[in-house]
């Protein structure tokens, strides 16, 4: 089905359907901007994460859930680190590990404590000390060959001028190629000139490790964000999150009311709009979904005492209705139904907008168009 891009748009006041037969509420303002957060390479510091949320001095923040794809899991308030910057950090921070062994193994010498398990050192005392400088440059410098591995990933996907060219760049090629054809035949096809790299997240799905970018590029001013994962033979690019991939845009996926199940990334946050067929607070769990670039709204609904609900819960406690998070879902309008904003959530595919593993039964529809 042929659609227009809305990835250029920036998120405004939503519109719900405006058809007299449908109740029609005015939400509230957008969200505010949330904090942005930076990380330091996983080889030099342990993996950090944290939860998205409203900007509010006692809450968790991460990136703002209008404007971007990942959310972290459980760390809150940090400032952004210059990537320039994390060689040094981790030079300081080494030096006070190894500074408090020292001063350990001073005070076990002191009390009289002695390690019959090693052999005696020298006089000197200092043997050891170089080799853990050593050892400190080769992870350091590991760190870096990381670092300049993912750049040139990253440099090489952004400035391919065909599919071919970027699909060698991107996980699941065999799946995504017919996806990636479908979409740049529908939106126009814009290499880029990598720039820099300006933030650095750390994340993790089904305990799959990720690296979760924000770039900077020559052709436009505002970021662009970029996921890949970090495999033991390279890292790869997760195209689906990058483009947000939809098989049908959210505009025409409300003019045609599709009554199968379509694959939907969207924001999720939970809410409290029922009506009509879904007027019925005891058997429906309801939640707001809206999606990156376009003013659509939709309201989700989970039938509750099921598998699915739980899944929910997990995620969207129940009485936190300020909690946004980025899903993959597939939902449907129903038949004859009458609510025209109002969509039957069937299944909860991912918790990001990208698939730990390569899904192995594909709808084949989301290569149509």
């Amino acid at each position: 089905m042929a659609d227009k891009s809305n990835d250029s748009k920036e998120d405004q006041i939503r519109v719900v359907d405006e058809e007299p037969a449908e109740v029609v509420r005015l939400d509230a303002g957008k969200v505010s901007p949330l904090e942005k957060k930076g990380k330091i390479a996983n080889v030099v510091l342990a993996p950090v994460s944290g939860s998205d949320a409203e900007e509010q001095p006692s809450e968790k923040k991460s990136f703002d859930p209008e404007k971007e794809w990942l959310e972290d899991q459980n760390e809150s308030g940090n400032e952004t680190v210059p990537m320039g910057w994390f060689v040094l950090l981790a030079v300081g921070l080494l030096g006070i590990l190894g500074w408090v062994v020292f001063q350990t193994m001073t005070s076990d010498h002191e009390n009289g404590s002695v390690n019959f398990s090693t052999p005696p050192q020298s006089s000197g005392g200092n043997e050891d000390r170089p080799k853990s400088v050593e050892a400190d440059k080769a992870e350091i410098r590991e760190a870096e060959i990381h670092f300049e591995k993912m750049e040139k990933v990253v440099t090489g996907f952004l400035r391919a001028e065909t599919v071919e060219e970027m699909v060698k760049w991107v996980r699941h090629p065999e799946r995504v190629k017919p996806l990636m054809k479908s979409y740049y035949g529908r939106n126009p096809f814009r290499p880029l000139t990598f720039k820099s790299t300006d933030e650095y997240h750390i994340a993790s799905l089904e305990t799959k490790p990720f690296l979760a970018l924000k770039v900077r590029v020559r052709e436009q001013e505002e970021g662009v964000p970029i996921l890949l994962e970090d495999r033991p033979d390279g890292m790869l690019v997760d195209w689906e999150s990058f483009v947000c991939y939809l098989p049908i845009s959210p505009e025409d996926l409300v003019e045609s009311r599709p009554t199968e199940a379509v694959r939907l990334r969207v924001y999720a946050q939970r809410d409290a709009f029922y009506t009509y067929e879904f007027s019925d607070e005891d058997e429906y769990d309801c939640f707001r979904l809206h999606f990156r670039g376009s003013e659509i709204t939709l309201y989700g609904f989970v039938k509750k005492g099921t598998s699915l609900e739980r899944e929910f819960l997990k995620i969207f406690p129940i009485g936190d209705n300020k909690f946004t998070k980025p899903l993959i879902v597939r939902a449907r309008f129903l038949e004859a139904g009458e609510a025209t904003s109002s969509i039957l959530i069937e299944d909860l595919e991912s918790t990001m907008w990208a698939f730990a593993e390569d899904p192995t039964n594909v709808d084949q529809k989301d290569s149509v168009d």
